[in-house]
């Protein structure tokens, strides 16, 4: 075995995903020297080989759980359990100030492929993948973000943990259909006829596999067959699922007990008082005053930043993503601050993700493209037609944002310029209308300063990398840290004042669209938040099957 990458015995395996990366080596390898239980990932690498085979792994790339389990017959029985990590190789692009020249990553399936006769031979009865990635949601889209179908296929592997895009697996309305291509059942939850669950985000799910053992005619052990849950988790608090589904969250609340209190002790901490509601209802719909706060907190850190620079005098514009917005976290994934006490918690509300601001350089065509890649987030509206959707449930909410500093209207009418993904699908479609920035049009080569995060900036979402000389600021200052110091500065004694403060006053709008009337789907809570969407006459329609709440809006 090349290198230094050696399988280990484990009780419990946790897979690198893609977060770890995003505070650097040195706080992750002290949490890895810190950690109790065994992390595996086969093709993050920091030397790689001639193979797969040959590589010196940043972790193991294997671990092996041996178990006694006790048989239909009530006799014990010996299993040795492989379990294979895998890691999406974006994360040198979404962390590469971190990781550049001291990490590199393999493409996963040929790191799968070299690893699990491997693993076999190590004595693996059953192989188990946890695998950093999602379903494809549209056939022969092979990136890494959606290669669990490919995995699954892989000769070799029994099971599959997915993860990453955030959808839950498997789950009836899902919008993954069955297809012979694809060989995806959402509703029995196997992939290439091979058991596979997907748990969500933010611990909203908890995946259970149940599977079946039986010898062959060669004495192996093989998989005769399967059961996939995933358990809502808010359903169990909730009481709502049976007590034979209740049993697996007791043992999780007695392992993370302690860690979890600790934790809310430090989020409870607070930072001020606000005056005003803030929420994420509506903000894929109008103008957000959450969303407004968390740009403003990036003119605020910007302006500071940049005031002895060339750059000082640019008109700056920012982005803020509504990231708990419904979508993909479901009916209780939303922001939802109410007057009152505001704690750390909030903060992570907000920018649930360890982001850092960016301030890049760009020009007004440059920009426009930009809001043109979130404005897919809407599906094609017909005019005049009745209670189509408006959101394209495709689209996932964090590839969304709205852009602040500069006032524009959405066309929902005009076919989108971009899919989900940032690739360009309709080169003559324009949905961004009539762009104005200090009260003047927008032109394309107006020199600008976006400000936006990491993420954005990471090359994911279809949105090229700023050039060097175009990077203007970014010190990895996290968008939490910048909006605490924002919030303390403010004080939030007057909240209006604050979320006003540093912006333009220039927002956008959806464009109106007479006799037009669309659904649209959101939190419980929406029914205290009607006011912010008044002039759209909402109107309740009732729960959908996913529990959101539906509301006709008048365009």
């Amino acid at each position: 075995m090349g290198g230094t990458c050696y399988p280990v015995a484990a009780k419990t395996v946790k897979n690198r995903g893609a977060h770890e990366f995003n505070f650097g080596l040195p706080v992750l390898q002290r949490a890895l020297a810190a950690a109790r239980f065994a992390v595996v990932s086969a093709n993050v690498v920091t030397a790689r080989g001639a193979t797969p085979l040959g590589d010196t792994t940043f972790v193991p790339p294997f671990a092996l759980i041996d178990r006694v389990l006790i048989d239909s017959a009530g006799q014990p029985q010996r299993i040795r359990l492989g379990v294979l990590g895998l890691t999406p190789p974006e994360i040198l692009l979404w962390d590469r100030e971190h990781l550049e020249g001291r990490l590199e990553a393999r493409p996963m399936l040929e790191a799968a492929r070299a690893w699990v006769p491997r693993i076999r031979a190590a004595g693996a009865d059953i192989v188990v993948c946890l695998a950093h990635t999602g379903i494809a949601e549209r056939f022969g889209r092979p990136e890494s973000e959606g290669l669990a179908t490919e995995i699954a296929a892989i000769n070799g592997i029994d099971a599959v943990i997915a993860g990453h895009s955030h959808l839950v697996f498997p789950e009836v309305g899902s919008n993954l259909l069955p297809h012979p291509d694809l060989r995806v059942d959402p509703k029995a939850g196997f992939l290439c006829g091979k058991p596979a669950v997907q748990p969500g985000h933010i611990g909203s799910h908890l995946g259970v596999i149940d599977l079946v053992l039986q010898r062959d005619a060669g004495g192996n052990w093989a998989r005769r067959d399967a059961q996939v849950r995933a358990i809502s988790v808010s359903e169990v608090v909730a009481g709502l699922s049976a007590p034979e589904i209740r049993r697996y969250a007791a043992p999780l609340r007695a392992a993370i007990g302690a860690d979890h209190s600790a934790a809310l002790a430090w989020t409870r901490r607070p930072l001020g008082e606000i005056k005003a509601d803030i929420s994420t209802f509506f903000a894929q719909v109008v103008e957000s005053r959450a969303m407004r706060l968390v740009a403003n907190s990036m003119f605020d850190h910007a302006r500071r930043g940049l005031a002895k620079t060339s750059a000082a005098d640019l008109p700056m514009v920012a982005t803020a993503t509504p990231y708990r917005a419904g979508g993909r976290g479901g009916a209780l994934n939303y922001t939802d601050i109410q007057t009152g006490d505001l704690s750390v918690r909030h903060l992570f509300d907000l920018c649930p993700f360890p982001d850092t601001l960016v301030a890049m350089r760009v020009t007004g065509a440059e920009l426009v493209e930009q809001m043109e890649r979130a404005a897919a987030l809407f599906a094609q509206i017909v005019p005049g037609g009745q209670d189509m959707p408006l959101i394209n449930p495709a689209f996932p909410g964090f590839a969304f944002a709205s852009f602040h500093g500069v006032s524009y209207q959405i066309d929902p009418s005009a076919p989108a310029r971009y899919d989900e993904r940032g690739a360009m699908i309709c080169p003559g479609a324009r949905r961004i209308l009539a762009p104005r920035i200090d009260g003047r049009a927008l032109r394309p080569d107006d020199a600008l300063v976006l400000l936006t995060n990491n993420y954005r900036t990471g090359g994911t979402l279809g949105i090229c990398p700023p050039r060097k000389e175009d990077l203007l600021l970014d010190k990895l200052h996290q968008c939490t840290d910048v909006l605490r110091a924002y919030i303390e500065a403010c004080n939030m004694e007057n909240p209006t004042a604050c979320v006003a403060a540093g912006g333009s006053g220039e927002s956008w709008s959806l464009l109106p669209l007479p006799g037009t009337r669309v659904t649209y789907d959101t939190g419980a809570g929406a029914v205290d938040h009607l006011d912010e969407v008044a002039h759209l006459r909402p109107e309740f329609v009732g729960l959908t099957e996913a529990g959101f709440h539906r509301f006709r809006l008048d365009l």
